[in-house]
Formats: C-alpha cells, structure tokens, sequence
C-alpha cells in the first residue's frame, strides 16, 4: 500500500516537472526563433525570459522531489502539515488538462501573427485621437478663488492672455495633447509625411487630431489589408495592431483608402501606400481617409505590431 503512495507521488512530482520544464522549454524556442514578440511587447520579454529560468528551477526541484518519493524519502514538510495530492483521478486529470493542453497546442500548431480575421472581430479602429482624453475648461463657467470670488472679479489685476497666433493658433493644446500638437508643429511644413514604425500610433493620432491641417498633404504608410462588408466597393483598410502589453490587448488601427481598383489588394496583403490625405464619412462620424495613389506590396513586418513610442514628445 506505501508502496503504491509512493508511486502516485512521484508520478504527480514528475508530471508538474514536465510542465513546468515544457512551458520553459517553450518559451525558449519563442526566443531563439525570434517569435516571442509574437505574443508579448518587446518590453515584457526580459520578464517572461526570467520566468523561464524560473520554471525551469521549478521543475528540477519536482523531480528532485520525485526521486526522494521513489527512494521512500518523501521527507517533512517544513510547516509541519501535510499537502496532499488530489485523491480523485479525474480530479488530478483536469487540473494537469488546464497545463498540459495549451502547452501541447503551442507545440503543434505554427507560430503566427494576427490579421483581419481578427480585426474583424474586435473592430478596426479608424480614429486614433480617440484614445487620447482631451479635457478643454470651459470659458462659459468662471473659475472660483480660494476665497469663494470669482475670477471674473480679478480681471482688472490679470490681463487676458493673448490668443495664439502663427503655428499655435493651428494646433491648440492641453495637458493631454500637448505632445501631439508639438509634433504637428514640427511636420506641419514637411512636403510629405512618413508614418514610422517606432511612432506608428502617434503620427496617426497627431493627424487624427489635428485632421483639418494636414488635409491636401503627401502621406506614406504600411500595414495590412482589411475589408468588410460596410465599406464601398472603392475603399479598403490598411491597419496594424497595437500592442501594449500582450496579444491579448492587440487593437486593430488603420487608415481607410480610396482606390480606383482596390480588389487587386486581397485581405492581409501587406502594402506599402503613398497617397493625398483627406477626409470622409464612414458610419456616420468623420474620418481621415487616403486617396491611393501609388502601392507596392511588401513583405510582413519583422515584427508585425506597433507599440508606444516612451521617446516622443521628449
């Protein structure tokens, strides 16, 4: 009967090592072929790396653990209590299942990027400047003083500010959008705008926000291509994903285009396009939008997703 214990401990120490040595392993392959940003953003993989090392001393230990079990040296626990296996076998199949079968499907099945199909499902965001909170004060409510008297009732010791002029006046600010408005200052001149990889999210934004100072310009952007039912015959989307953590919090973005023969691009196909900037309607809200006038397909990004510049606006 000790016997038979014995057994059934050391096959639960050695079933945890194999998880947590496959989960390790797992990871390693992500790493050593440059997939793992795959999933996560670039800036949690020195985590996940770590964990890595983690799992694996994890596993060393359960199976250090089963071989003193098969010897008959289970040992103490160091709290003086017990920590019993689970005695249901269908129980202890089911929690291993909730390990086991998402590591044997990453095993098996290819490593890829998400696309339209999944665009599709979450719904592909055509306004990036949504994002931001942009909080304007009202000019109709009169601030208070400590006091309780009005501002109103100091305008004879404070001067009004002089209305901005110039580049100021084009793209006005606050808190929230300071940096984009700077930003748009600095492009405002450019003959042609170039949305890059590193500052993929904010250009579109900067444009977005400030969309009726950037009409008539010049603009080139990658991405993929998306179409739904909703759209014109003449129109498609070009898109990327957003990561900010993980996959799982992926948000589609993108730019809708005009194209004089847009059925050449089929769905996922990677474009790099150079048009004029403009603006249209799309479901009832006003959107920027892009007339094609010059696209090369190109091969997928390295890494097929975008993720938050820290750098601008510094």
């Amino acid at each position: 009967m000790e016997q038979l214990s014995n057994l059934r401990h050391t096959l639960h120490h050695v079933i945890r090592a194999l998880i947590m040595g496959g989960i390790a392993f797992y990871i390693i392959r992500l790493v050593q072929t440059d997939h793992l940003t795959l999933y996560i953003s670039p800036r949690m993989t020195i985590y996940v790396k770590l964990a890595a090392m983690g799992l694996y001393l994890i596993a060393a230990v359960q199976l250090y653990e089963a071989i003193r079990v098969w010897n008959g040296k289970p040992g103490e626990p160091a709290c003086d209590c017990q920590h019993p296996s689970s005695g249901s076998l269908w129980r202890s199949i089911g929690v291993y299942s909730l390990f086991l079968v998402p590591l044997l499907t990453g095993f098996a099945t290819p490593d890829t990027t998400i696309g339209s199909a999944m665009a599709g499902k979450k719904g592909i965001n055509l306004s990036a400047s949504s994002a931001v909170n942009r909080k304007t004060p009202s000019a109709a409510q009169p601030s208070v003083s400590p006091e309780g008297s009005s501002a109103a009732d100091h305008s004879s010791a404070s001067p009004p500010s002089p209305k901005p002029t110039g580049l100021d006046a084009l793209f006005p600010s606050d808190q929230f959008s300071e940096s984009y408005a700077n930003y748009g200052k600095k492009i405002y001149g450019q003959p042609e705008i170039v949305v890059t990889e590193k500052s993929y999210m904010e250009i579109l934004t900067t444009l977005d926000m400030f969309l009726d100072q950037f009409v008539g310009k010049k603009l080139t952007i990658s991405g993929f291509v998306y179409r739904d039912d909703t759209m014109k015959t003449d129109r498609f989307v070009l898109g990327r994903f957003a990561v900010q953590c993980c996959t799982a919090d992926a948000m589609p973005y993108g730019m809708m285009v005009e194209s004089a023969d847009p059925s050449q691009y089929a769905n996922d196909t990677w474009l790099k396009i150079t048009g004029t900037l403009g603006k249209m309607k799309y479901k009832g809200n006003e959107i920027m939008s892009l007339k094609l006038e010059k696209a090369v397909k190109i091969k997928p990004a390295v890494d097929p997703y975008v993720y938050p510049d820290i750098d601008f606006g510094l």
